[in-house]
């Protein structure tokens, strides 16, 4: 059956498959190693009957008695404003000091952050520039970044808000996000109830 095969000289002691475009079934069944009754049936058996699955129920509560608050190396807006949501009722999350029970950093976001709304501060820990510039200009710790992705993909842009502390850049990727300035009259209070209001808590 070589040529009905398609095979070449050399391939019987080759190493590796080759793949070829021949009806290997009617080959077969016309030098008589099999019958038609024997390819139907053996037809039925590469299609397995569709799998019958559960309806996918998907989780879209929040937890509207927690705050999830990310923050850099600044202690005391930190503390700002784990004060300012306790005021408010309301349970600050604030990743540290939740118990690690073996988890790494990104399960212990993963599993913290399932509430209704984040806080994300922008305080000047770090010094960015690009290559070349003589001057560069103060950023959020790299982690409050990511960490302020990471809640806009999880809870959508409406349930954060970001607290800006000085004259920090921030990602200018990132559209539609609100920044609310940390001014020292705390007039950024009034601004972040009015986005939590927004976001289904009663403040």
């Amino acid at each position: 059956m070589r040529v009905d095969i398609d095979l070449g000289r050399w391939e019987l002691s080759r190493t590796h498959w080759a793949v070829k475009d021949e009806p290997i079934f009617d080959i077969l069944m016309r030098h008589g190693y099999l019958n038609r009754q024997q390819v139907e049936a053996s037809q039925k058996l590469r299609i397995p009957e569709p799998a019958v699955l559960p309806p996918q129920t998907v989780d879209d509560s929040f937890n509207n008695s927690q705050v999830f608050i990310v923050h850099g190396h600044d202690e005391i807006a930190k503390l700002d404003v784990a004060n300012f949501v306790t005021s408010l009722s309301l349970e600050p999350i604030i990743l540290h000091m939740q118990a690690s029970s073996g988890m790494t950093i990104i399960e212990k976001i993963e599993r913290y952050s399932n509430v209704g709304f984040g806080i994300v501060l922008y305080t000047p820990c770090d010094v960015g520039q690009k290559v070349g510039d003589l001057t560069g200009q103060h950023r959020a710790r790299q982690n409050v970044v990511f960490e302020h992705g990471y809640l806009i993909g999880k809870l959508g842009r409406p349930r954060v808000s970001a607290l800006v502390k000085g004259a920090v850049e921030t990602p200018n990727d990132i559209s539609g996000v609100v920044y609310v300035a940390m001014d020292s009259e705390d007039n950024w209070q009034e601004q972040l109830k009015i986005e939590m209001r927004g976001a289904g808590y009663h403040v």
